[in-house]
């Protein structure tokens, strides 16, 4: 009861600090169902409506001011608003929005994109990355003139039928209704980090066309992959046959200007792109071998004697997006972006371990590059490297801080700071002082989640 009490005045402090949002979301809530337009956008008792946001910052429309961890959902690795970006998309905007044909500065970004990631032979863009690995899938299915793929528990490569289960336990019931049932029969979900089921899964079914993952781990990183496990995957793959699809939507360009392969030094033969791709206007890639992405050229031009696979799209590489795209990875190309937000990330995640230490709490902050993570709970092996336990200690992971998620984002929002419940991402324009006040809000919020019994740890 007093947990209840508690978690209702801090409640009640929220939406009396947030009246406008408030307003707006019973507005939206008429007309929108569930009053929200991502499904991890709902929160309680209702969600930010955000007025501007600017570098590594954002402000509402109660004109409080949040050191900023969401980012676009990833995106913007620049921070919000770069004013290279901007400049480059206004110029455009001078030019039209739509060109309804082929744009050099279209040409630019696949040449950008093609330098950077280092399997990437040929590009073709499409406008979300949920979009891209599903066009990613559909090309390994037809070069191969197999149907099944195989994907891993925890991963999660957007809302398309093909892939939508696995990603939580049940792992064999789909996360949405809606999904028919014949398509999940072409999915084979096994865990993660193990290549001896991998092998064993592809030995027993010839008709798999492809191997998805996230390599940088589950949700976005949140359960970590096994590097070993990693590099074994080429090899795994084709010796059945198989097409290696890696999903960069997030780790693309953010682990290095490469991506999770420039990292860990381990290719695949597609790669799947969003987020940082278009500089944060909405876009997505499939990039690869040309051998394989040939699967979209005319027969006579493929001299592979196979129909090609059509790829229409109103707003692919379209030129507001291109803008964007060739501003954002021209700077990205340097390196910098990547290695600043990754330094900020590092301080962040090495500063909150400390308090944890010094305020002994059970919990544990963790991730690679600018992707930083926090959990409550004894730290599980996984993190220091031993995945012997991978299996239970993904279940930990993906808890995160379980029913505590919603107050400790609330308190961290009330002392101006808004992660991504208790993750987020990093940009090259967070800075030091920024690591330094986020900390120090974890460290009230958790004090104050404590004193009222909400946190009893």
């Amino acid at each position: 009861m007093q947990t209840q009490t508690a978690a209702a005045k801090l409640d009640a402090e929220y939406a009396q600090a947030n009246p406008t949002s408030a307003a707006l979301f019973e507005r939206q809530a008429k007309v929108v169902p569930s009053g929200i337009t991502h499904s991890t956008r709902a929160f309680s008792p209702f969600p930010l409506f955000i007025d501007r946001c600017v570098g590594a910052r954002k402000w509402d429309v109660d004109r409080h001011e949040y050191i900023d961890y969401w980012l676009g959902h990833g995106t913007n690795l620049l921070g919000h608003a770069h004013p290279v970006v901007i400049a480059a998309v206004q110029e455009q905007l001078g030019r039209g929005f739509h060109a309804g044909g082929e744009t050099e500065i279209g040409c630019a970004w696949a040449e950008l994109v093609c330098q950077l990631v280092p399997s990437a032979e040929r590009v073709r863009f499409t406008t979300s990355g949920g979009e891209a690995t599903q066009l990613a899938l559909r090309v390994a299915r037809a070069a191969t003139g197999r149907s099944k793929i195989v994907k891993f528990q925890h991963h999660y490569h957007g809302w398309h039928d093909a892939v939508g289960i696995g990603i939580a336990p049940p792992w064999e019931v789909p996360y949405s209704p809606g999904i028919p049932r014949a398509t999940l029969g072409e999915t084979i979900v096994i865990p993660c980090n193990d290549v001896a089921r991998l092998r064993e899964a592809l030995e027993q079914d010839p008709d798999v066309a492809a191997v998805i993952l996230e390599p940088g781990g589950g949700y976005s990183d949140t359960v970590p992959i096994d590097p070993t496990f990693l590099a074994q995957l080429p090899a795994a793959t084709h010796e059945y046959g198989a097409v290696l699809i890696f999903d960069e939507v997030v780790t693309g360009f953010r682990y290095a200007a490469g991506g999770v392969q420039e990292y860990f030094g381990v290719l695949p033969d597609l790669t799947a792109l969003g987020k940082v791709v278009g500089g944060g206007i909405p876009s997505g890639a499939i990039a690869g071998r040309s051998e394989l992405m040939n699967a979209f050229q005319d027969v006579e031009s493929s001299g592979s004697g196979r129909r090609p696979v059509p790829h229409h799209g109103t707003w692919n590489a379209n030129p507001l997006a291109a803008a964007a795209g060739v501003a954002t990875l021209t700077l990205v190309s340097t390196g910098e972006p990547a290695q600043v937000a990754t330094a900020r990330a590092d301080a962040l995640r090495s500063g909150l371990n400390e308090l944890f230490s010094d305020i002994s709490l059970p919990a544990a902050a963790y991730g690679r590059a600018s992707i930083w993570k926090t959990m409550l709970g004894e730290r599980p092996r996984i993190l220091d490297g031993d995945f012997s336990n991978y299996v239970s200690d993904a279940e930990q992971l993906s808890k995160g801080w379980g029913e505590i998620d919603t107050p400790l984002r609330q308190a961290m929002l009330l002392n101006g700071v808004d992660p991504m419940r208790g993750a987020g991402f990093t940009s090259c324009v967070h800075e030091a002082s920024d690591i330094d006040l986020t900390i120090e809000a974890f460290g009230l919020s958790i004090a104050r989640l404590r004193d009222e019994g909400i946190l009893v740890v």
